[in-house]
């Protein structure tokens, strides 16, 4: 049980990271963005074609990517268990 124990904890702080990597980036793009207000209202038809249709995942897959991180971990480190002793 302590093995699937780690095992979570490392999947856990994995994904921990994964988003908080993430939100930094999105951050550090929103700060450092800085509008051509000037240029852009000159071209009209620029502004008129930037549209952008998206996809998002379901949050289901964060679940599933916990789960299955963690049984590799688990794998992983029985085997490196098992080759210490």
């Amino acid at each position: 049980m302590k093995t699937m124990w780690q095992a979570f904890m490392f999947s856990a702080i994995a994904h921990m990271m994964y988003f908080a990597a993430t939100l930094g980036w999105g951050y550090w793009k929103t700060t450092m963005y800085q509008p051509d207000v000037v240029n852009a209202w000159e071209s009209v038809g620029q502004l008129q074609n930037e549209v952008v249709f998206s996809q998002t995942g379901s949050p289901i897959v964060y679940v599933w990517s916990l789960i299955g991180v963690t049984m590799i971990g688990a794998i992983v480190l029985h085997v490196y268990k098992a080759a210490r002793q």
